[in-house]
């Protein structure tokens, strides 16, 4: 992973609000049970750049708004760690990510 400073949040030019407001609710929680967390990060050898990864749960989170189920499929085939998804749109709750 390159690129990165821990528990920051960054976001894309073309991420929609609720897509920046969902990566914020879930990385004030990281933060809040103490966990270290990257945001758009860079994986090497070209295997993608992932919304948050949670280094204590060795895990990635994805927040999708639109994105089809091929184009989340190919994402777990490469991402280096374990992938799930949240919807950008839904209310949030802790439960999301546990």
């Amino acid at each position: 992973m390159s690129n990165r400073h821990k528990n920051v949040l960054n976001w894309g030019h073309n991420e929609t609000d609720a897509h920046i407001q969902m990566k914020l609710e879930i990385c004030k929680y990281l933060k809040k049970m103490g966990e270290e967390f990257y945001t758009e990060a860079i994986f090497i050898q070209g295997r993608g750049r992932a919304d948050i990864v949670s280094a204590d749960r060795g895990l990635i989170i994805e927040v999708t708004d639109s994105e089809k189920e091929p184009s989340i499929i190919a994402k777990q085939k490469k991402y280096p760690l374990p992938l799930i998804t949240i919807k950008a749109n839904q209310e949030w709750k802790e439960e999301l990510i546990q």
